[in-house]
């Protein structure tokens, strides 16, 4: 496995494979290639993406926001699901936590839904719930 930050030529794969999981149960999210094109374009923009490599096929990427201020905040984080449960995750994850660590980020945060396989993932990870954070649903009708 070969971990790296991502740089603008690996761009069209991270577009593609965001689209292809990101679609997934329990997510659902339905860019189309256009949109989901322009949300990684904006993540490589404000932040930065690091990429893993499973012989030479893009296996998986976590988008990270914040940088060089205390908090950074997992923008996205997507595996593709032939390389997911082979520790693919836990290794990116490790990589970004020991990397903004060094660089003097306090903490970092993500959200998910309970109903979601991350959640059990970051939970593993030792992330915590946060009290204060609150999101608000409505229907509307």
């Amino acid at each position: 496995m070969k971990l790296t930050k991502a740089t603008k030529k690996e761009l069209k794969a991270v577009v593609e494979l965001f689209l292809e999981e990101s679609s997934k149960k329990p997510y659902h999210q339905n860019y189309s290639p256009k949109t989901a094109k322009l949300r990684v374009n904006e993540m490589f923009n404000f932040g930065s993406i690091y990429i893993a490599f499973e012989e030479k096929e893009l296996a998986g990427f976590i988008a990270i926001a914040g940088e060089g201020k205390g908090e950074i905040y997992i923008d996205e984080f997507w595996i593709s699901n032939k390389y997911q449960r082979r520790g693919l995750g836990s290794k990116l994850l490790n990589f970004v936590q020991d990397k903004y660590k060094k660089k003097g980020a306090k903490t970092i945060s993500v959200m998910t839904s309970r109903n979601a396989g991350a959640f059990k993932f970051y939970k593993k990870f030792k992330f915590k719930e946060d009290r204060e954070e609150v999101i608000l649903k409505k229907r509307l009708k």
